[in-house]
C-alpha cells in the first residue's frame, strides 16, 4: 500500500512539472529570424459595372452640323457583371509592395432614347451605340510607410494600359472600326485602417495619362447615314482622368479576406492629331435587302471635343494570401 502511494505521487509530480515545462515552451516568443518577411495574395473581384463611353456623352454636342441640337435620356443596357483580379507582392522587411491588375468589358446593347432637333421639326427615336469595348491593365509599385499601429499607407505609381474598342454595326464592317491602344504613367496612394481585429478600411486613388495609336477602318456604316473619312493618317486617342477604389475588408481567416466596394473610373477622353475629313450622305431602308442611299452629300470637320468615358459600380471579393 505504502509502495502505491509513493508511486502516485511520484506520478503527480512528474506530469505537474511536464505540464509546467509545456506551458513555458508555448510562452517563448517567435525568433526574428523565422517571421514572415514576404507575402503573395490574389484578389478577385465580382465587379458590376455601368459603362458610360465617349460615344453616349458626346451625343449632347451642340454644334454638330448635321443635327444644331439634341438630347439623350439615361443610358440602358450598358451594365455588365465582371471578375476582375489583383495580384500582389509585399516585402514586409524591406517595406515595398508591388501590384498587378487587369479587367476587360464589352456592351453590345447600350441605348437611348434621343430627341434631336433640326430644320424639319423635332423628332424622338431609340438610339443604339455601336458595341464597345475597354480593357485595362495596371502595374503599380509601392513604398510602405506606417504612420501609426493601425494605419499603412502605401505612396507610389506605375503604368497604366487602356484600350478601347468600337466595333462595326453590322457584319460587313469586320472586327472592329476603331481601336486605341494607348499606355502611360500614373501615380497611386493606398490606405489601410485597421478599424477592428478583424475589420479594417482600404482606399485606393490612381492619377493617370495615357496615348496610343489609334486604328481606323473604312467606311463606316450607320443606323443613319453612311460616311467616309479622310486624312485619317496619324491620330492618336488620350485618356486622362482619375480611379477611386473604397473597400471594407472581414479577415475571417489567417490567410483569407472578404471585401465589398465601389469603384469608380472617370476619364476624359480626346484626339490628338485629329485632321478627319467626313463624307456623310443619309440612308434609307437600312437593315432591309434593299438599303438605299439618300439625300446630299455633306462635308464636314466634326468638332475635336473632349468628353467623358467612365466606369463605375459595387464589386464583393475575396483575397486569399500565401
Amino acid at each position: 500500500m505504502k509502495q502505491n502511494l509513493i508511486y502516485v505521487f511520484l506520478v503527480s509530480v512528474s506530469s505537474m512539472i511536464f505540464a509546467e515545462g509545456e506551458g513555458r515552451e508555448t510562452e517563448r516568443p517567435v525568433p526574428e529570424g523565422n517571421s514572415k518577411k514576404s507575402e503573395w495574395s490574389l484578389l478577385l473581384k465580382r465587379q458590376t459595372y455601368h459603362y458610360l463611353p465617349y460615344e453616349y456623352s458626346s451625343l449632347t454636342d451642340k454644334n454638330e452640323s448635321i443635327f444644331p441640337t439634341r438630347s439623350s435620356s439615361a443610358l440602358k443596357e450598358n451594365g455588365k457583371v465582371l471578375i476582375p483580379f489583383v495580384f500582389s507582392y509585399e516585402n514586409l522587411e524591406k517595406g515595398f509592395k508591388v501590384d498587378l491588375s487587369y479587367f476587360e468589358i464589352e456592351i453590345v446593347n447600350a441605348n437611348t432614347l434621343l430627341y434631336q432637333q433640326s430644320a424639319q421639326g423635332g423628332n424622338l427615336s431609340r438610339f443604339y451605340l455601336s458595341p464597345m469595348a475597354r480593357s485595362e491593365f495596371e502595374l503599380n509599385l509601392y513604398k510602405t510607410f506606417a504612420p501609426t499601429k493601425d494605419w499603412k499607407l502605401n505612396l507610389g505609381g506605375g503604368v497604366r494600359n487602356i484600350n478601347r474598342y468600337l466595333y462595326g454595326n453590322y457584319l460587313g464592317q469586320g472586327t472592329f472600326k476603331e481601336y486605341f491602344f494607348t499606355y502611360g504613367p500614373q501615380a497611386s496612394i493606398q490606405t489601410i485602417y485597421q478599424i477592428h481585429q478583424d475589420f479594417a478600411f482600404h482606399l485606393t486613388m490612381d492619377v493617370f495619362y495615357t496615348q496610343g495609336t489609334r486604328f481606323f477602318k473604312q467606311p463606316n456604316l450607320m443606323e443613319d447615314r453612311f460616311q467616309y473619312s479622310l486624312s485619317t493618317a496619324g491620330t492618336e486617342g488620350i485618356f486622362r482622368g482619375y480611379e477611386w477604389d473604397g473597400s471594407l475588408s472581414y479577415s475571417f481567416h489567417p490567410h483569407m479576406k472578404f471585401f465589398v466596394g465601389y469603384n469608380m473610373i472617370v476619364s476624359k477622353f480626346s484626339y490628338l492629331h485629329y485632321n478627319d475629313i467626313q463624307l456623310k450622305q443619309g440612308t434609307e431602308n437600312l437593315g432591309s435587302q434593299n438599303p438605299t442611299l439618300a439625300g446630299v452629300w455633306e462635308m464636314n470637320l466634326p468638332q475635336k471635343s473632349e468628353n467623358f468615358d467612365v466606369l463605375r459600380g459595387i464589386y464583393l471579393g475575396l483575397m486569399v494570401s500565401f
